[in-house]
């Protein structure tokens, strides 16, 4: 079988020239070095500051495991971009996660540069289309929540 044409080739394919543009962009900025993950972990925080927020929802949000929520977490606090509050809800044994002020400051470095990377992959795309492609993403995710309680 030719894998060219297939949907699980061409998201493939997408990944690779969005890491490669996301490479290209960050060289030269005066951003702290750190993961894509991480970047996206902090930017999901941001957005959701006005509400508690716990590794629970990080796991949730990014469809990750709970391992690897947990080393997110641990690097996030190592690097100083995140504090965890005990105590501060019904379940006094989950930590809250919130931002510190380096982490705030990295994220307004870099909202250009989201904004710059929005715009690339959505030129020339009108927004039926883009509604229709994003309706279309999460049809295909659904696909996978449910083969994994098969």
């Amino acid at each position: 079988m030719d894998p060219h044409g297939t949907i699980g080739y061409e998201l493939r394919e997408l990944s690779i020239l969005f890491v490669r543009f996301i490479e290209k962009e960050k060289a030269g900025k005066k951003f702290e070095e750190m993961h894509r993950m991480q970047a996206w972990a902090l930017t999901f925080l941001y957005e959701n500051r006005h509400r508690s927020i716990f590794q629970k929802d990080i796991e949730k949000e990014f469809s990750i495991r709970k391992s690897t929520t947990s080393n997110l977490v641990k690097r996030l606090k190592n690097n100083g971009y995140i504090d965890e509050h005990k105590g501060t809800q019904p379940d006094k044994r989950l930590k809250e996660i919130v931002l510190t002020e380096k982490a705030i400051k990295q994220i307004n470095a870099f909202i250009p540069y989201v904004e710059k990377l929005e715009g690339t992959i959505t030129k020339g795309i009108d927004q039926e289309e883009l509604a229709q492609f994003k309706k279309t993403l999460e049809k295909i995710k659904a696909n996978f929540d449910q083969t994994t309680d098969e």
